[in-house]
């Protein structure tokens, strides 16, 4: 039985073409009964045919009349002809026929196996059909997913640019410069800094584990603390900016209560021009910040639990004495990716050899890392450049 979506057009007016014609009535099809292909011509435009299949008399028309004029359609056309030999069948396939069924049709047998066959090809084609346009329409869907995505990154992007502070600033008789290049459109990396007073200057840089909006997001997270605790200073009713391991804990707490499961590391600090100390605290931060004092750089100590996996976390303040001129170099973990070395000791040599030479501002140190012409980076990167302004 016949799909009742399937349509038969058949030409032809000799009896062979009406019973035919009512017997794929009576199978289920669609029949459209036509007298001849001039007629059909006269009646119909060639697109206005909506048939899966032609079947068409010998004596109602040529094959090659009727699929000259059909032009660029795919219906099958099946001739309906008296008994043919092999070179007959081969002539009507060359002039456009798909299959041939012989007259006379007692039973209908041969002329039942022909159509079958030649409608399972118009089902598959039709499924392969239905199969494209349903790719093309997830194409397209996924096109303008991907656009929006992008136009979001794109917005995030600028957010997120926004938040940073200013480049090259001078506070308290200190240089301070920074650089942020991201891996994806969004950056999981983030760094601020800023003056408590005209001899103290706060900073942080912080690395958000994983990439994309969920990380970034945490980045806003920081930059709001961080504003809010200065507004808090300055209305003196809380100082936690002015301690980094209470800032830590700060952080700490506010992250596990979003409940996003992300975890950061941070390295932030407080520099006092007047008292000439170096005051911060680490949470799991590498590699660790380097500081660079009478030509000769070393790595700070410490240490400290990630900032966001634990509430009964603990951070302390270290605090060491800073004499003029040096620099203070911080980086995310980023840079560690883009060190030619074998081991992550030969990295960190390198890290400091490299700081050593690059000089002091942070475009040297771009260059020196190959910041400047790396264009996809395995990872995000930051670094913060601290300098006496001697």
């Amino acid at each position: 039985m016949a799909d009742i979506e399937e349509k038969i057009l058949l030409i032809g007016q000799d009896e062979d073409s009406s019973h035919l014609a009512e017997h794929l009535r009576q199978a289920g099809f669609q029949v459209d009964h036509r007298i001849d292909v001039a007629s059909l011509k006269d009646e119909s435009r060639a697109d206005d045919v909506d048939a899966d299949l032609i079947i068409l008399s010998s004596r109602a028309g040529r094959v090659r009349d009727l699929s000259g004029w059909l032009d660029s359609t795919e219906i099958p056309i099946v001739m309906l002809d008296q008994p043919v030999t092999a070179a007959d069948v081969v002539t009507a396939l060359r002039s456009g026929a798909s299959d041939v069924i012989t007259r006379p049709m007692n039973d209908f047998v041969d002329a039942d196996r022909v159509i079958e066959q030649q409608m399972a090809r118009v089902r598959l084609q039709k499924d392969y059909q239905a199969a494209r346009d349903e790719l093309e329409r997830a194409n397209k869907e996924l096109e303008i997913g991907l656009a929006e995505l992008r136009n979001d990154h794109n917005a995030g992007r600028r957010v997120q640019s926004k938040m940073l502070p200013e480049r090259r600033q001078q506070f308290a008789g200190l240089t301070i410069d920074h650089i942020l290049k991201p891996s994806l459109y969004l950056s999981g990396d983030f760094l601020d800094y800023f003056p408590l007073n005209t001899h103290q200057v706060f900073f942080y840089l912080a690395d958000v584990s994983g990439h994309g909006a969920s990380s970034a997001f945490v980045t806003v997270l920081l930059k709001n603390l961080t504003n809010r605790l200065q507004r808090n200073l300055r209305r003196g009713s809380s100082d936690d900016i002015t301690d980094p391991h209470r800032f830590l804990a700060r952080a700490n707490k506010e992250l596990l209560d979003t409940q996003l499961g992300k975890h950061l590391t941070i390295f932030a600090g407080i520099l006092d021009t007047r008292a000439r100390t170096l005051r911060y605290s680490l949470g799991a931060h590498y590699p660790m910040p380097i500081i660079w004092q009478d030509g000769v750089p070393r790595f700070l100590e410490g240490r400290g639990k990630a900032v966001g996996m634990m509430e009964d976390a603990t951070y302390e303040t270290t605090e060491v004495s800073i004499e003029e001129p040096f620099r203070l170099v911080a980086f995310s973990d980023g840079i560690l990716e883009v060190i030619n070395a074998n081991s992550l000791a030969e990295k960190e040599q390198s890290l400091l050899e490299t700081v050593a030479m690059a000089g002091h501002t942070i475009e040297k140190l771009e260059q020196a890392f190959g910041l400047d012409v790396i264009r996809d980076l395995p990872d995000d990167i930051a670094v913060l450049s601290i300098a006496s302004a001697v």
